[in-house]
């Protein structure tokens, strides 16, 4: 049977190797103690680090109005919005390449042999949690020199953004003046065209006029229509009956009269005659004579009938004048319609372009007064700038003490444990042989 080659090892074993070999563990902490404390104490340097709290607000909020606008104005505000600037897109930019090379030129900090990438790892940076404020940490052996650093990146900082922010405002203002000047003479053209339009003849507004006086003088046909077929009713009314009453009229009449009555017949009895007479005034005579009112009623009738034929030709003039006009009218309202349409087509494409060329000049004034202001410092403060620190931060002298110490005694312990396990095994292996 084959013996295995570990045994077991109690804890009473463990014990026993640590107290065997405690000497060794405890030359071992104490030797990377000493190494620890002198390397702490005496030959590694002080760490400073200075700090910078920055407050940064949203650009976007300062420049931009505070609904968005349909239309132009909403494409306007579009292409000169500037981009959205967050917390952690500010804290990214610190430590861009133009900022750290600037700050190395300023500070000369290649002349103490400091690099972009030794700069950008000896910078700290952190944001405060629901709050807009970013700081900056600068570690440094010298104090003076990291306070300089930390300052000097603040305002690099707030320089850059500047810079940037004026770029895209001149880049949107450049824009801007040269589509100005394009919506400049589109606006004139539309001018001249409206200009053009309003100088030809007969206009909207003479249309407007003639169609109205042509309204007006239609209305007065028709109502002098109306009342010549008024008049011509009542003169047939009158005709009819007048018609009516000649029928059961005669022309001629019978009447019983005495000689007395007729001076004609009294001269010829008196001349005819001797003696006494008077007698003969008593004979009365039927005479025939002509009715007055039958002579009366056709001089009517032809009357009415002349009135008639004259209403009747007036009506039939009116009518044709009536007609006349009217087809003039029709014309002259197609014309206008389309005079109308021709003006608002004009109008609109004034209208269109004098609000373009407005949004424009208004824009270019906004983009004009953004790219002279300052807006870097307005929307990035510095709340607390750094001050030259007291205290270094490393290093931190007793936990590396302490961290030796550990180390020491674990390196210890596998040092002793292999020693035991190597002479165990050299003790099992000499009888085999």
């Amino acid at each position: 049977m084959q013996q295995n080659q570990y045994d077991e090892i109690s804890l009473r074993e463990l014990i026993e190797t640590i107290l065997k070999q405690k000497k060794l563990i405890i030359s071992i902490t104490t030797i990377l103690v000493l190494i620890s404390a002198i390397v702490s104490f005496f030959i590694m340097q002080p760490v400073y680090e200075a700090e910078t709290v920055l407050m940064a607000s949203q650009i976007v909020d300062r420049v931009r109005s505070s609904e968005r606008q349909e239309g132009i104005e909403g494409i306007l505000d579009t292409i000169s919005d500037y981009p959205q600037m967050t917390i952690e897109t500010y804290k990214q930019q610190i430590k861009s390449s133009i900022i750290l090379d600037e700050t190395i030129k300023e500070l000369k900090l290649d002349d103490q042999g400091i690099t972009r990438i030794s700069l950008s790892n000896a910078i700290e940076l952190a944001t405060i949690k629901d709050t807009n404020l970013i700081t900056i940490k600068v570690k440094n052996t010298d104090r003076e020199l990291a306070t300089q650093i930390a300052n000097t990146l603040s305002r690099k900082f707030i320089n850059f953004i500047s810079d940037k922010m004026q770029e895209q405002a001149s880049k949107s203002s450049n824009f801007i003046e040269q589509q100005l000047e394009i919506e400049k003479k589109k606006l004139d053209e539309a001018l001249l065209e409206h200009k053009n339009f309003l100088a030809l003849p007969r206009g909207v507004n003479e249309l407007s006029k003639e169609i109205a006086s042509k309204l007006t003088l239609l209305t007065n046909f028709k109502t002098d229509l109306t009342k010549q077929s008024v008049n011509e009713q009542q003169i047939r009314a009158k005709l009819t009956q007048a018609e009516e009453e000649l029928k059961k009229t005669s022309d001629k009449v019978i009447l019983s009269k005495s000689l007395s009555d007729e001076p004609y017949m009294t001269q010829i009895v008196n001349e005819n005659i001797n003696g006494e007479s008077r007698d003969l005034f008593n004979v009365s005579i039927e005479v025939e004579e002509k009715n007055n009112n039958y002579y009366s009623l056709q001089s009517i009738i032809s009357n009415l009938k002349i009135s008639l034929a004259e209403s009747t030709a007036i009506q039939q003039n009116l009518k044709a004048q009536i007609e006349n006009e009217q087809k003039q009218l029709d014309s002259l309202q197609v014309e206008l319609a389309e005079k109308q349409h021709e003006q608002k087509l004009i109008l609109r494409r004034l209208n269109l372009a004098q609000s373009t060329y407005d949004a424009f000049t208004k824009k270019f004034e906004e983009s004009r007064i953004a790219q002279s202001s300052t807006i870097g410092d307005s929307s990035i403060i510095i709340i607390s700038p750094a001050v030259e620190p007291t205290n270094p931060v490393a290093p931190n002298k007793a936990l590396n003490v302490a961290i030796a110490g550990v180390l020491g005694i674990m390196l210890g312990m596998f040092i002793a444990f292999f020693r035991e396990y190597w002479k165990n095994s050299e003790v099992k292996s000499a009888p085999s042989s």
